[in-house]
């Protein structure tokens, strides 16, 4: 609970109205209620009148009778807002009585342990972390302080997490990735025997899977957040700040530059390159050992700049027209070639 004077010191908004409302809750502009907080993005401030937010934060204008708060991404905004309200509520520390800790782990203060979960010799764990019931945390891998790793997460022998990284439940991170050699009469493994490095500051989603590096390492960089179901292959290298929709397949050996926005459903073959700020839209494939520019919109499969699509699906979508006019065409030339009497189409 917060009063709108505190929220607007908080995010340095500047405020026009009462400044004593108490603020309970936050929601959407359309269902607040009172005691709330809402956001109005650019494009919907005409809703503002009608919504039931006690109070709004927007980029700009004037709302009478209103209480706002202007802030320069009122999105942004909402968001540290919500978190600072209603911070996640965590486990106290502690190891649970049926977690094995082997001797040889160093486990750091302040740290929850829940039950069922294993950690292996060699292994590290940053202070104030939270493995909940169920994770396994393999030989020589390191967790950065306050963690929270999920129920069940699987961290194969050493992996690297940094500080501050979420992994939800069901995660496998240091997997094998999908290497193999035809020798003419069966598949022949190739090892993998490099790591899984995870950066601070990210996130990863429900039963995403992300593998270790074959011969080199896998990175997934500072900032990064991957959705739920994602698949990153071997050798992957994803930059900083980048973000991954659900239902994601990047093959081995791919590298994904800095920003760069993957939507979801999307495939990503071997030895691809996608750079720095780049969009690759929903369901899009891209071919193995493609690039995608910097700052480029790409979309379809197979993947191309999001103009040219647009300008042949404007084409396909006239192809039943087309048709009946060749349709209509062809018949005003047999008629035509039944009153000459011939079938010389010259002549017609």
């Amino acid at each position: 609970m917060k009063t709108v004077q505190e929220i607007s010191e908080f995010v340095g908004g500047a405020l026009r109205g009462d400044r004593a409302l108490v603020i309970r809750g936050v929601a959407s502009l359309e269902r607040a209620g009172a005691g709330t907080l809402a956001y109005a993005e650019e494009k919907y401030m005409d809703r503002i009148a009608a919504s039931g937010a006690s109070c709004v934060l927007v980029s700009s204008g004037e709302f009478p009778g209103r209480t706002v708060i202007v802030v320069e991404n009122p999105r942004v905004a909402f968001a540290r807002v919500a978190q600072w309200m209603f911070p996640r509520e965590l486990p106290s520390p502690g190891i649970h009585p049926t977690a094995i800790v082997d001797p040889g782990a160093r486990i750091g203060d302040g740290v929850a342990i829940g039950a069922w979960t294993l950690v292996e010799s060699g292994a590290r764990v940053g202070r104030r972390t939270v493995l909940y019931p169920g994770c396994y945390v393999g030989k020589g891998c390191r967790v950065g302080d306050d963690c929270v790793l999920f129920p069940r997460v699987v961290l194969y022998p050493d992996t690297d997490v940094g500080d501050r990284v979420t992994i939800h439940a069901g995660v496998v991170i240091g997997s094998d990735g999908f290497g193999f050699v035809f020798d003419g009469a069966r598949q022949v493994k190739i090892p993998q025997v490099g790591r899984a490095i995870i950066a601070s500051d990210v996130e990863i989603g429900a039963n995403t899977c992300v593998d270790r590096g074959a011969l080199d390492q896998t990175v997934v960089g500072e900032g990064v957040k991957i959705d739920n179901l994602c698949q990153i292959g071997h050798n992957v290298r994803i930059g900083e700040h980048s973000t991954l929709s659900a239902q994601t397949g990047i093959a081995g050996s791919a590298s994904i530059g800095r920003r760069a926005t993957i939507a979801g459903q999307v495939g990503v073959g071997d030895y691809c390159t996608i750079e720095d700020r780049a969009v690759v839209g929903a369901h899009c494939g891209v071919l193995s050992r493609k690039r995608v520019p910097a700052g480029s919109v790409y979309w379809g499969t197979p993947a191309r700049p999001i103009k040219d699509v647009k300008i042949q699906n404007a084409h396909l979508s006239r192809l039943p027209k087309l048709a009946a006019e060749v349709k209509r065409l062809r018949e005003e030339i047999d008629a035509l070639r039944a009153r000459l009497g011939s079938d010389d189409p010259g002549r017609a």
